[in-house]
């Protein structure tokens, strides 16, 4: 396979219009100018999320069917057939609330 030059570009464009070279210079002095300008601190940055971590619970079927029988009195959209909450979101609150109480009750602190 042979191998060529690229092709040479004509000096003048016809679509573009003609740039003198200390225009292009300025242009450019200014583009440096608005990218080493940067921007202002925004602030404290934001906390880090808490790091999740997952593990597998054993629930009896009785108590599954209770969780499953209060969540459905839960208010949902009006048009939605899906129940207001979750059930690992509604574990997730029942454990919250839990948490409250006895922190409350031993005073200790919030985890």
């Amino acid at each position: 396979m042979a191998v060529s030059p690229p092709p040479k570009k004509n000096a003048a464009v016809p679509s573009a219009p003609a740039a003198s070279p200390a225009a292009s210079k300025l242009d450019e002095k200014k583009i440096d100018a608005i990218i080493n300008r940067g921007s202002s601190s925004v602030g404290a940055s934001p906390p880090a999320p808490a790091q999740l971590k997952n593990f597998n619970i054993k629930i009896t079927a009785g108590t599954l069917a209770s969780i499953d029988e209060v969540r459905a009195k839960r208010p949902r959209k009006p048009t939605s057939p899906k129940l207001g909450i979750s059930t690992q979101d509604w574990i997730l609150e029942a454990i919250s609330e839990k948490l409250e109480r006895e922190q409350k009750k031993y005073k200790t602190g919030e985890v």
